[in-house]
């Protein structure tokens, strides 16, 4: 499978459902410093005793990567595994701006005083 080939969303809401047998899921945040921190997984249905039930492998936990270069290292990762779908959710940009802009006012406001 080409990496053109594959499929990238915004991954869903917590409480929806997902309802492909298998994709890979990127999610960005920022930790304590605001730098940004990725977690990747590969997520697949496999029947167990009868029942299907989800398979998440983590391939990377809180790494120290942007958003943009995970999603490149995870549908490269999907093509050559064939899973036909990335869902991502960058949570880190927004962050980053409403932190900076939380400091901004602390720091006016201290000034100030």
């Amino acid at each position: 499978m080409k990496a053109s080939e594959i499929r990238i969303l915004p991954a869903l809401d917590p409480g929806e459902s997902y309802v492909e047998p298998t994709f890979m899921l990127v999610e960005t945040a920022l930790d304590e410093r605001g730098e940004p921190v990725t977690t990747i997984e590969h997520v697949a249905s496999r029947i167990v005793g009868g029942k299907e039930r989800w398979e998440v492998s983590t391939l990377g936990q809180s790494v120290a990567l942007t958003h943009a270069s995970a999603l490149e290292w995870a549908v490269s990762f999907a093509a050559s595994r064939k899973v036909p779908i990335v869902y991502h959710r960058d949570d880190s940009s927004s962050m980053r701006y409403a932190a900076t802009s939380s400091a901004r006012t602390e720091s006016a406001s201290s000034a100030s005083k």
